[in-house]
């Protein structure tokens, strides 16, 4: 069949439109379907700076072939992180115009890598503060990082006749639990330097459990590895994130974002 000329100009148009709705970056109110995409980031994490690398702009579905984050001072399941890193791939989100009503959803991963740092002073200050601070009865809480585990201690008033300044002290490990929750595990708890009978002990742990929980994240991490620094823990996928060359936004708190090319 012979294509007359009119014929011709209009399946070129159609495939100029196609190729054009495939291969433009997607937008919403304006703005580059990556900058929004950052926006929904820096909303759900706080972070102090980030660095978000995308090997190209997420489409009109929300498919993002290839992503990097990395995190400074990021709050993550209201622990604070000093250092967040992740890369995701095959990544399936809603899609970019529910973003701002909805948040971001990830409908499908195809691979993850992470990597998160907590230092000590975050543990005192967000973890068991948290926990325990909001009692008044708690003072002088304490956690120190150790090569084999972490130490925690706190002082509990209680006024029955007359006051009492009690010590408690634990002594634990981590583990991981379904490859997103930091647990503590083989511990061991003292009251005034004695022992604690075991089931007293895991009633009082269980009211604390997890330390850290991400089944909220965003991207369903499966952690690995927990270790131990002299003021920091340390939680990693198996394999590490590596960041790529790619399109760059950066965001700074105070300052906006800015996208590097």
């Amino acid at each position: 069949m012979k294509i007359t000329y009119p014929i011709r100009c209009a399946l070129i148009t159609t495939t100029a439109l196609l190729l054009l709705f495939f291969v433009t970056p997607a937008k919403a109110g304006g703005e580059t379907s990556g900058n929004l995409l950052l926006r929904q980031f820096v909303s759900e994490f706080t972070p102090e700076r980030m660095t978000m690398i995308i090997d190209e702009e997420p489409d009109a579905t929300g498919y993002i072939r290839d992503i990097y984050l990395d995190l400074t001072g990021c709050v993550v399941g209201g622990v604070r992180m000093d250092t967040l890193r992740v890369r995701a791939m095959g990544v399936q989100m809603n899609p970019p115009g529910e973003w701002d009503k909805k948040g971001l959803e990830a409908r499908e991963i195809l691979n993850i890598h992470a990597f998160a740092r907590i230092l000590e002073k975050d543990l005192n200050d967000n973890l068991l503060s948290k926990e325990f601070g909001e009692d008044d009865h708690w003072n002088n809480i304490q956690v120190d990082m150790r090569p084999d585990g972490i130490y925690a201690r706190g002082n509990y008033l209680v006024t029955v006749l007359f006051r009492l300044n009690i010590l408690i002290e634990i002594f634990s490990r981590f583990k991981i639990v379904e490859m997103q929750q930091v647990w503590l595990h083989d511990y061991t708890l003292k009251v005034n330097k004695v022992n604690v009978p075991r089931f007293i002990t895991d009633q009082a742990v269980e009211q604390i459990q997890p330390i850290l929980d991400l089944r909220k994240f965003v991207f369903p991490l499966k952690l690995h590895s927990i270790v131990y620094g002299e003021d920091s823990l340390t939680i990693a996928s198996r394999v590490l994130p590596e960041a790529f060359q790619g399109i760059v936004y950066e965001y700074a708190a105070g300052n906006g974002t800015v996208e590097i090319k």
